[in-house]
């Protein structure tokens, strides 16, 4: 009797789990043009990273705006909401600036990936992880832009 009432017990916790892991919703991102961006926002963005190159704005469904750009030789992304107040700053490849040829390529392929960290490999290629919901992507650019490998889990 103990073993079914641990067995009932334990069932019940994994669909409990498996509820609310499915009621997960990831909001979309979309890029947008950096007129788009709200005034606040982009004031606030100009104070903290006024000096920053190859800017690229996206805009989430849950309101949030996401610039992802280079300074000091490294590639950051930094998270507001639509009154300007910041959330988050990450840099998210510590080792060089992401070029624009790179980075055009990857927003003309992946138009509304974000990327969670960029990286120059010892091959002279940029490797780029993104998630797409819930499935890890890693994609290998050549320096000119080109993709060389693209694979996801």
């Amino acid at each position: 009797m103990k073993k079914i009432v641990v067995f009932v017990f334990a069932t019940l916790c994994c669909l409990a789990c498996k509820k609310n892991a499915d009621s997960v919703v990831t909001p979309t991102v979309s890029i947008i043009p950096e007129s788009a961006v709200p005034a606040p926002v982009l004031a606030s963005f100009n104070v903290s990273f006024g000096s920053s190159t190859e800017r690229e704005w996206h805009h989430t469904s849950d309101d949030k705006f996401i610039c992802q750009f280079n300074m000091n030789d490294q590639r950051h992304e930094a998270d507001f909401d639509e009154h300007g107040t910041e959330s988050e700053h990450n840099v998210i490849c510590i080792n060089t600036a992401v070029s624009a040829v790179v980075l055009n390529a990857f927003s003309t392929n992946f138009p509304s990936d974000l990327a969670d960290e960029w990286n120059l490999t010892n091959e002279n290629t940029w490797k780029v992880e993104f998630m797409r919901g819930s499935v890890k992507w890693e994609v290998t650019f050549s320096l000119a832009g080109d993709i060389i490998k693209s694979e996801h889990n």
